[in-house]
């Protein structure tokens, strides 16, 4: 599958971030300041195959709200062009990257220079997408409230500082 065409007409960084509300702006910001980069981690993947990222997601989507600042810092450091598909917008995209059958975002794609996928990542860190799975059961039985799940995966978002974040999109980048 080549992805160059919907890449190419997908949102840049700051057409993305324009669709921020007040509220939006300021936990992406402060996503971002706190947002640990490591620069071995920005020169690994510069010197990877991945010349290119398409992420599909949403502007009012929590998750992305602690997600996208990181990716949008780590691609920047790396010099790797990152532009962004609403998830909304583009459906059949997204119904190719489901996450247990759902249209979970944000959904992060590698590319190579011909526009090839590389890998994909998301929705969430592997820490914090086992809190949810690990209360998926409990949350539809009504035993625990899907907002303390949350909580806690945004008190795990505010500790890690986006390092695992890090680590694991640039460890699928070297690898592909």
């Amino acid at each position: 599958m080549n992805l160059t065409s919907t890449f190419d007409s997908a949102l840049t960084v700051e057409a993305f971030e324009q669709r921020l509300d007040s509220d939006q702006r300021a936990l992406h910001e402060t996503h971002g300041k706190r947002a640990s980069i490591d620069p071995e981690a920005a020169a690994r993947l510069a010197g990877s195959r991945v010349k290119r990222v398409l992420v599909i997601t949403e502007h009012w989507c929590g998750d992305s709200l602690a997600i996208f600042p990181v990716l949008a810092r780590l691609f920047e450091e790396a010099g790797v062009e990152l532009r962004i598909a609403p998830r909304d917008e583009n459906l059949e995209l997204i119904d190719q990257y489901l996450t247990n059958g759902g249209r979970a975002i944000p959904i992060l794609i590698g590319l190579d220079e011909g526009g090839a996928p590389l890998f994909r990542w998301g929705p969430r860190p592997a820490p914090a997408q086992r809190l949810l799975e690990e209360n998926r059961q409990a949350i539809q039985e009504g035993r625990i409230d899907k907002i303390e799940v949350y909580k806690q995966i945004r008190s795990f978002y505010a500790r890690d500082a986006g390092r695992t974040i890090v680590r694991e999109i640039v460890d699928s980048a070297v690898a592909a």
